[in-house]
């Protein structure tokens, strides 16, 4: 029997071993895929040097050239070694820090330190390096651990690994400095491995704690999807980092954090503040810029991420943990969060690339269309373009958009022969490596 190897492409079309109506389609075709991925790669580099100016360190930037919010990490770990942390919650104190540390004095260009303590033990190693090759060094990682996360997906496809790497998504991950590269990692580990491995997976669950919002959304669809054996390895994995911190750190950090830093947000982001919802890219973002209430807005917007984290989590139980399945339980489990930013878009990079530009077996229908899949993929750039017309489309669009790939997905899912391995057994146990 003949093997055939087709050279890396963007879409790897697969030899049917099944009849017509379970074969493997691309999801767009080929020219187009290309056009998407590199016409966005192009835009979003645009972008990074005509907006963001990364030579520019007294606008944008701040400390160096790439990562504008890394200065936040860089400056809670270089405290955290100088035993200054009570300067975390000092908001005039801090942001004179930055400013008379990396000479960059704008009155309106002010920041917090939003994370509780424990993370301060992955930011003191990155603070014993200059700022300017610590940015270098957080932004590569990141980077890399986009590339290991279409592994835990597709395996070695070097063609989608590329394409997840160039997108709009990652670039602005880059430009902000936000570690949307170990999220994804984490989260595409616990979703797809957690049945073989739960032990690992709910350290994983652990480490996304950091972000403390996220990481409880992110368990209420575990617990939905019946995957509990991973929450309940993350407890004493989440209580050894607590204590960690505790006994590196003492418990004045936590104290600050949960009577100072929690309070602080919860008020800034029920006012209206334009200049912080408008990076907000949530349907309560949406809602409060176009002039509803903040009781409103967080009504719909609990409404809304109730609705799709269960249907994510029916699909993820009726078709499997395929790549398509994935990218829509992230993106739901964000889109569930009163507050994400666009750079956040990159945790569900690594599955949406597989998902779209990807083929697996018994899905023959494309997970979006040409028009709805440009938008998600191009919403992180198209975000300053909707702010400047004054109106929330990026955010309305990504929620629309989710609720779009949700639905044929469980159409997908219903169709499906026995003879598609893509949603029979196979799907529903990823591969271990």
């Amino acid at each position: 029997m003949r093997a055939a190897c087709d050279r890396p492409r963007l879409v790897r079309k697969m030899r049917p071993s099944s009849p017509p109506t379970g074969r493997a389609r691309a999801a767009i075709t080929s020219a187009k895929q290309r056009w998407l991925v590199f016409g966005g790669f192009a835009f979003s580099a645009v972008l990074f040097f005509v907006v963001y100016q990364p030579r520019n360190l007294s606008r944008f930037m701040v400390g160096a050239p790439v990562g504008r919010d890394f200065v936040n990490f860089w400056t809670g770990g270089y405290l955290a070694l100088q035993g200054r942390l009570d300067l975390l919650v000092d908001f005039a104190g801090y942001n004179d820090f930055i400013a008379t540390t990396f000479r960059h004095d704008n009155p309106f260009d002010e920041r917090v330190f939003s994370y509780p303590p424990h993370i301060l033990l992955f930011l003191v190693p990155f603070a014993t390096l200059p700022i300017i090759p610590a940015a270098f060094l957080w932004t590569a990682l990141n980077v890399w651990l986009i590339d290991r996360s279409v592994r835990l997906l597709a395996r070695d496809d070097p063609a989608l690994r590329l394409a997840a790497c160039l997108s709009p998504a990652v670039v602005t991950m880059v430009a902000f400095g936000h570690f949307g590269g170990a999220l994804a990692f984490l989260a595409i580990y616990v979703l797809t491995r957690t049945d073989a491995r739960p032990h690992i997976a709910g350290m994983c669950l652990a480490l996304m704690s950091v972000k403390p919002q996220l990481a409880l959304v992110f368990g209420i669809f575990l617990l939905f999807t019946g995957r509990w054996r991973a929450i309940l390895w993350s407890l004493p994995a989440t209580a050894c980092l607590i204590g960690l911190s505790v006994a590196a750190f003492g418990v004045k950090p936590w104290v600050n954090f949960v009577e100072w830093t929690m309070p602080f947000h919860a008020k800034v982001f029920s006012l209206y503040v334009h200049e912080v919802l408008r990076a907000v890219v949530s349907l309560y973002s949406a809602v409060r810029l176009m002039g509803f209430s903040a009781p409103v807005g967080y009504g719909l917007q609990y409404a809304y991420g109730m609705v799709v984290l269960i249907g994510a989590a029916v699909l993820a139980v009726r078709c499997g943990m395929t790549p398509r399945v994935v990218a829509i339980a992230l993106l739901a489990v964000l889109a569930s969060l009163p507050y994400f930013a666009n750079y956040d878009l990159a945790i569900i990079t690594p599955a949406l690339t597989v998902a779209l530009f990807g083929s697996q077996p018994g899905e023959d229908r494309p997970f979006l269309t040409i028009v709805p899949a440009s938008l998600l993929w191009m919403a992180p750039v198209c975000l300053a373009a909707s702010d400047a017309i004054s109106l929330p489309v990026v955010a309305l669009a990504i929620a629309a958009i989710l609720l779009l790939a949700m639905y044929r997905q469980a159409v997908a899912c219903r169709r499906a022969t026995p003879s598609a391995q893509g949603f029979a057994v196979a799907a529903r146990v990823m591969p271990a490596g």
